[in-house]
């Protein structure tokens, strides 16, 4: 089922039978402005998926506020959330905490090489994202590797809109996944 706008941003959740049977799996994906992230066939664990976007901590959820972030210019805005998120080692810190609260990826996502962040002013959320890394070729094996010029996308929704959609998404999926809602 699809909860949202797919033209816009939605997030898309289905559960394949086929493929487990004590666990549930199927698709999971996010759409921003038509596209599908990821944009490849995988199969999620849809709880996993699913805690994860539901997670208070998730920004689609908590909707952190940030006027300056929200208003910069995409690439800037995006760059700036990503090296908060996931900071680069330096030799006085080999692994640095990021700052987390602007995440919205969940794992399928964030394991496809796709990451999203979203920040809100007082009555919109902007959802910034787009795949920033891909598996490449590297003789007998494969390297995750920055794509040096990424295309970043982003959609500003009111508050409400978001909600309504996190809402249904929760209320539909804790129903099939027979959780606690």
């Amino acid at each position: 089922m699809i909860f949202g706008d797919p033209y816009r941003f939605a997030i898309w959740i289905e559960h394949v039978p086929q493929w487990g049977e004590s666990i549930k799996n199927g698709f999971f994906y996010f759409f921003l402005n038509g596209n599908m992230y990821p944009n490849d066939i995988r199969t999620s664990t849809l709880f996993v998926d699913y805690d994860d976007v539901i997670d208070h901590e998730n920004a689609l959820v908590a909707m952190p506020f940030d006027d300056e972030i929200f208003n910069a210019p995409t690439d800037k805005a995006f760059k700036y959330l990503y090296e908060i998120a996931y900071p680069q080692p330096t030799p006085e810190d080999e692994y640095p905490e990021g700052i987390g609260k602007f995440k919205a990826s969940p794992t399928i996502i964030l394991e496809s090489g796709a990451c999203f962040f979203a920040v809100s002013n007082k009555d919109f959320v902007r959802v910034l994202g787009g795949k920033v890394s891909e598996l490449v070729d590297c003789g007998e094996r494969r390297n995750w590797q920055d794509i040096k010029h990424p295309v970043i996308e982003d959609i500003t929704l009111a508050k409400k809109e978001i909600n309504e959609i996190i809402s249904s998404f929760r209320e539909h999926t804790a129903s099939l996944l027979h959780l606690n809602s």
